[in-house]
């Protein structure tokens, strides 16, 4: 089959390699040909280079395993040893090893949710996934009815995270973006009011301007791979207001304005890896329930030979895209 490589930063290759095949006697797999998939933000460091490798065969330095580093992905069961699974079923499922870029993979059923055959945008599904995390995330903050809530970073997940903190009863929501393009969309999903400038800007025109910023109770860090968005926040957020953590980091360790956070009470929460069943499941019927106003954020869509210019699109945030969906079936 075709997959496609990272050899080292910045640079694909396709590759022709041996089929995955599923071991009969091992049950809860299945074997998927893929369809579409789009990227996550926590792919680009492993792309661009700029990801401090763990000790681990798979991460240990480039080139990296073939097929990474992708996991939002849509395909057709073609084999199963899940008793929840037949081949023919169409899935949002996230690969093994994080191993997308290729014609199949396996994944385990626990890690997959089906999408009924009527679907007729299968490739905007691809945002089952991430809407997923998102909506686990929500969940460990408890109730935010009326509560005010500033969302720093408005990439897909930042729009999110507005979206569905409006739908629970959050509100006034504020973003902030350097981007204007970002920050039009997330007034469409119900932001009262958006800042077009990077955190510590922000905190520039508060310190000058105090009328022109109300600390929230809520904040959410969308950004991730560095820590200055997390540090920003706490200056941002309400004294006892809770901080959610939700970008990716790609260093082991980062320097915390501590004092800040002591000296506010606040909470500081952090979020990955949700129930997969449970939380696909929610996403699923979630998105199909409101795809009219999610699947827009689907901005861009390439073939797979187009992979590197879409990674690197991704990487700039280029030509006001979102959301990517990359074309498996087109090499």
């Amino acid at each position: 089959m075709k997959a496609l490589q990272v050899l080292q930063p910045r640079t694909f290759a396709q590759i022709e390699i041996p089929q995955p095949q599923l071991d009969a006697s091992v049950s809860g797999q299945i074997l998927v040909q893929s369809t579409w998939f789009s990227m996550c933000g926590s792919d680009i460091p492993f792309f661009s280079g700029g990801k401090r490798f763990k000790k681990h065969p798979r991460y240990d330095n480039y080139p990296l395993a073939w097929g990474m580093p992708i996991h939002e992905c849509v395909g057709q069961v073609v084999e199963s040893t899940s008793a929840r699974f037949v081949p023919g079923d169409w899935v949002v499922a996230i690969p093994e090893k994080d191993q997308g870029l290729a014609e199949f993979f396996t994944a385990q059923d626990s890690k997959a949710v089906q999408l009924p055959g009527e679907v007729e945008n299968k490739a905007a599904c691809c945002l089952i996934q991430p809407l997923s995390t998102v909506i686990n995330a929500v969940d460990r903050l408890g109730d935010v009815t009326g509560k005010s809530v500033a969302v720093i970073g408005l990439g897909s997940i930042g729009l999110f995270f507005s979206w569905l903190l409006k739908k629970r009863g959050a509100g006034p929501i504020v973003g902030v973006d350097p981007i204007a393009e970002r920050c039009a969309v997330v007034e469409k999903l119900g932001g009262a009011r958006t800042y077009a400038m990077r955190s510590i800007e922000l905190i520039h025109l508060a310190r000058q301007n105090p009328d022109q910023w109300d600390p929230t109770e809520i904040l959410v860090e969308a950004v991730g791979h560095q820590m200055d968005t997390i540090n920003d926040g706490f200056e941002l957020i309400q004294k006892q207001g809770t901080l959610l953590a939700f970008g990716v980091p790609d260093q082991p360790a980062y320097t915390i304005e501590y004092e800040t956070f002591f000296r506010k009470n606040l909470n500081l929460v952090a979020v990955v890896t949700p129930d997969w069943q449970t939380y696909l499941e929610r996403a699923r019927d979630l998105f199909l329930e409101f795809q009219d106003e999610l699947a827009p954020l689907v901005t861009h869509h390439f073939a797979m030979r187009e992979a590197d210019k879409a990674f690197e699109m991704y990487e700039t945030h280029a030509d006001g895209i979102i959301k990517a969906i990359i074309d498996a079936t087109q090499w």
